[in-house]
């Protein structure tokens, strides 16, 4: 599997004429990372982060990782409160 860097993916992207929701296909082709995907969106499409990460997140052929991600999130902020007392 080829591992592309943050300039390549911007470089193609870049270079492409698409929307942002057409280039989370593109992403995932390129085997970009969820995290990846919502930078390179965000610098792309000179939107802010928040909007990038809605974009990702929302997108289906990120909607397993974005899943497992929030699943993730939950369990270790639960986890974080039993650890610190209020």
């Amino acid at each position: 599997m080829v591992t592309f860097s943050y300039e390549q993916l911007l470089s193609k992207l870049e270079s492409l004429d698409c929307t942002p929701d057409e280039a989370q296909l593109h992403l995932r082709h390129m085997h970009a990372s969820i995290v990846m995907a919502i930078r390179v969106t965000r610098a792309v499409y000179g939107m802010s982060m928040g909007e990038a990460k809605k974009i990702v997140d929302r997108h289906p052929v990120w909607m397993a990782q974005s899943a497992l991600g929030s699943e993730i999130q939950a369990k270790a902020i639960a986890a974080a409160g039993e650890l610190l007392p209020l």
